[in-house]
């Protein structure tokens, strides 16, 4: 199943609230049920269920919604993933500091954590940030602690690091192809079928591989540190993904840059989500102030 972003099915208010999210994920779950039930009066096959769920800015936050929406099913029947590539609620860090009634976006899809039949998540984050007055902050989410969670930060900046048209050369994109490289390991691991064949004849994935291997080796050593301010369902503060400046310690981007060295695991990554490094929260001083002074102003007057 395949669903057109909110902003095109549900038009400004799909586009500013996120409007018809949750009826497509209604969708879903009714597909769902129907599947389940097939599998239940199929004596002969006693196998789960198996829904792999792709999702890209508020298509992520669709994929957090549908989890909430199969919350209720056990673990026995279906096993649900989820890939979520730079989710994005589409409110301002400030907002959600202030949403005391848990109205936002932020608020409603950041809690997994009751998703029963949720058993893995892959999140890309690109580091690049956008400007803060476009609210492209992403989120953080909470899962189940049986869930196999991958949060990976990665090269480019949001929807930038997926152009297809971009691996095709004869010049390619780095980080659409790390970012398609990533998506396509993780849609096999989970058991997605893809037409090999078609994809070779798009993409060939072995030269591709080398490219952003023989790429990735040289990013490493460029000095370009960054940080992106993101939303945590772990703290009102929030969070940020952060690239560092080159380390002598320090050999790869990120998890995706160390499978195609065929390395050992290692711990240490030039681009990385800090929880424990909340972003300075300039939007809610600077309410702050504005209150502050319709306040005091009236004052002076009076005085």
């Amino acid at each position: 199943m395949a669903f057109d972003g909110c902003g095109v099915t549900d038009g400004f208010c799909g586009t500013i609230c996120a409007k018809g999210l949750r009826r497509q994920c209604r969708m879903v779950r009714r597909q769902v049920d129907s599947l389940l039930a097939e599998l239940k009066n199929n004596t002969a096959e006693q196998s789960k269920l198996r829904v792999n769920a792709v999702g890209l800015s508020r298509g992520g936050i669709a994929c957090s919604y549908l989890a909430q929406e199969m919350a209720d099913i056990p673990a026995s029947s279906c096993e649900l993933s989820l890939l979520l590539f730079d989710p994005v609620p589409g409110d301002l860090l400030t907002v959600a500091q202030l949403d005391f009634f848990r109205l936002t976006n932020t608020s409603a899809s950041g809690d997994m954590s009751n998703c029963a039949c949720l058993s893995r998540v892959l999140a890309l984050y690109p580091y690049e940030p956008l400007p803060a007055i476009l609210c492209h902050a992403p989120i953080l989410c909470r899962y189940p602690p049986h869930c196999m969670v991958e949060e990976e930060v990665t090269l480019g900046c949001h929807q930038g690091a997926l152009q297809i048209h971009d691996l095709r050369g004869p010049v390619i994109d780095l980080a659409s192809a790390m970012c398609f490289l990533r998506i396509r390991r993780w849609l096999m691991e989970c058991g997605t079928p893809l037409d090999h064949n078609h994809v070779d004849c798009t993409v060939k994935v072995k030269d591709l591989e080398a490219f952003c291997l023989r790429k990735c080796n040289a990013e490493v050593k460029r000095l370009s540190p960054s940080s992106r301010c993101s939303h945590t369902a772990l703290s009102c503060w929030g969070a940020t993904i952060v690239r560092h400046k080159p380390d002598r310690g320090v050999q790869f981007l990120n998890e995706q840059h160390r499978l195609l060295a065929s390395a050992g695991s290692d711990e240490k990554w030039l681009l990385e989500i800090r929880t424990d490094k909340a972003p300075f929260p300039s939007g809610l001083l600077c309410l702050l102030a504005l209150v502050a002074v319709l306040v005091i102003w009236p004052l002076l007057f009076q005085s």
